[in-house]
């Protein structure tokens, strides 16, 4: 019976020494899939702000186009401005020497007559130069909102990218 019972003692030692051996390999298996879940959700997370930064640049390089559109606009409208203040000035010119004339002139109802006209056009570049004025600053108005939603872009992109840096490790 000694026999048997030394057979029994040596099992429960065998059993008590392999038993924190299962439960450890249970925990360590436990951790890799914890490790394995951290770095799948890691992944997840920079393709969906990979994602998330191609469709911003696309946004961006769409909105550039619509600043660019805007820009040339404005440069438009400035151009007429200035090419309608230009003729607006030859006009007054060349009303100022009329006036002058009228004194000399043989026919001072003729001399009039073109007065009144250079008037009538001087009125009618008054009312462009002023409707001009307007476009130009709607355009402007335009190109400021465009540029304005090209930096939000600009930004939020910005922001993407952080995120897809790595991080540094602290030890």
């Amino acid at each position: 019976m000694k026999r048997t019972e030394i057979l029994a003692v040596l099992a429960v030692l065998a059993l008590s020494v392999t038993m924190p051996a299962f439960s450890q390999a249970s925990q360590s298996d436990s951790q890799t899939v914890q490790a394995i879940l951290f770095e799948l959700r890691g992944i997840h997370n920079d393709m969906r702000l990979t994602a998330m930064s191609q469709i911003l640049l696309t946004e961006l390089q769409v909105q550039q186009t619509v600043v660019n559109a805007a820009t040339e606009r404005v440069n438009g409208r400035r151009l007429e401005l200035s090419d309608l203040q230009v003729g607006e000035n030859q006009q007054s010119t060349d009303l100022a020497g009329l006036q002058e004339l009228l004194g000399e002139e043989k026919d001072p109802d003729r001399a009039k007559i073109q007065i009144d006209q250079l008037k009538a056009v001087m009125a009618t570049f008054k009312a462009k130069e002023a409707g001009l004025g307007t476009n130009l600053q709607t355009a402007e108005s335009q190109l400021r909102s465009a540029q304005d939603t090209l930096d939000d872009i600009q930004r939020r992109l910005d922001e993407t990218l952080k995120k897809l840096q790595p991080v540094a490790d602290i030890h």
